[in-house]
């Protein structure tokens, strides 16, 4: 029943789902207009919520997550989704973002997945679809669908693709290595001391970027953080370390030591005998945070004088594990100096290192008989 507030206008309330909800208008008209656009409204609410489109709900579902996980990895994690958003739907005349999560069934999944074919690797696609299957799993674990229809979608087969660690992110042969340090443009080469700093501590080229003058001390390089990529794709020196393991120590050797005072010698060459225990010591040319893209095209440049196949920063993590297991180095005290989570993860990356020293140790193997 409409009551006239004391302003001269017309109220009414309503009840929706055991909550009560208010309306006004200067005349009945307009009084019975604001209660049917209301209840349209909450109704389209109540079917966000129980019934939201693949790109509502993974909104919502992203929200949850912030707490918990990195931005980096969201925004990496949004990235892949958007792309899988985008594919048209031609049963449902939309896209997969548009369509209700409810509606989504297996040979919707199938079309996404042979989209992604078109423009990326078996073993890309098969991560794409992973991260969009762990959403599924969620919306399944609160009741939002029955069953997912991942259930019963294959991976598919990467047969023939060659791994990145035997290519552009593998281990380089000590040939090689030796190449690409005695060459005269890398020795020039502004990115030289941290070249040297990658391949003599195995730290990933956003810790070294985020290492301070405060870091070193005690004979040991503390790793305490990494550069981190915002959401809205900027960068900064995040607050942690890329995991919980790669907070770690890595002690310091004498080629360590060497490389450290040649950069504070340039460090101080290029920004004044004005020194902070907080700076950070590897900078960008530009002095900006140091970045992986620049570098690896800097060692494209290198490979080519060299006469080398091209490789990435990441390899020289891939080269120091690798020397590390044929010096006689053991995978525990590898993983520690990694900062890998556990021990299956390292044997998975190396492990073909040490079946091969294996190999070549039982071939020079003899035994009297």
């Amino acid at each position: 029943m409409a009551k006239r507030r004391n302003d001269g206008r017309l109220s009414k309330s309503f009840t929706v789902g055991g909550k009560r909800y208010f309306v006004y208008g200067r005349n009945k008209g307009e009084l019975d207009q604001a209660e049917l656009e209301k209840k349209q409204e909450i109704r389209k609410g109540i079917d966000r919520r129980n019934n939201p489109t693949m790109q509502e709900y993974y909104d919502w579902w992203n929200e949850k997550r912030r707490k918990t996980v990195k931005e980096t990895t969201i925004r990496g994690q949004r990235k892949e989704f958007e792309v899988m958003a985008r594919v048209y739907i031609s049963s449902a005349s939309r896209t997969f973002g548009e369509m209700k999560i409810k509606e989504i069934s297996v040979d919707d999944l199938i079309t996404v997945q042979n989209e992604l074919l078109v423009d990326h690797m078996a073993r890309t696609t098969n991560d794409y679809m992973a991260h969009l299957k762990h959403v599924f799993k969620d919306a399944q674990a609160q009741n939002l669908i029955e069953y997912s229809p991942f259930a019963t979608l294959d991976n598919i087969k990467s047969d023939g693709e060659e791994q990145a660690r035997d290519t552009y992110h593998r281990a380089l042969t000590i040939e090689e290595q030796k190449s690409f340090f005695s060459n005269e443009r890398c020795k020039n080469s502004y990115y030289y001391n941290v070249f040297r700093m990658a391949i003599n501590t195995g730290m990933r080229v956003g810790e070294i970027g985020a290492l301070k003058n405060s870091d070193i001390r005690n004979g040991m390089i503390h790793i305490e953080r990494s550069i981190t990529r915002c959401e809205d794709g900027s960068y900064r020196v995040g607050e942690s370390a890329k995991t919980k393991k790669g907070k770690r120590t890595i002690p310091v050797t004498d080629s360590i030591k060497e490389i450290l005072a040649d950069q504070k010698r340039i460090n101080q060459m290029l920004d004044g005998n004005v020194v902070s225990m907080d700076d950070l010591i590897f900078k960008a040319p530009e002095r900006g945070l140091l970045m992986a893209t620049p570098a690896d095209r800097e060692i494209k440049r290198i490979c080519k004088a060299a006469g080398i196949e091209m490789f990435t920063m990441h390899a020289f993590r891939a080269t120091f594990a690798t020397r590390c297991i044929e010096s006689g180095m053991g995978i525990k005290t590898l993983q520690e100096l990694l900062g890998h989570e556990n021990f299956n993860l390292t044997m998975s990356l190396y492990g073909h290192a040490m079946e091969d020293i294996k190999k070549a140790e039982m071939n020079n193997l003899k035994i009297s008989i």
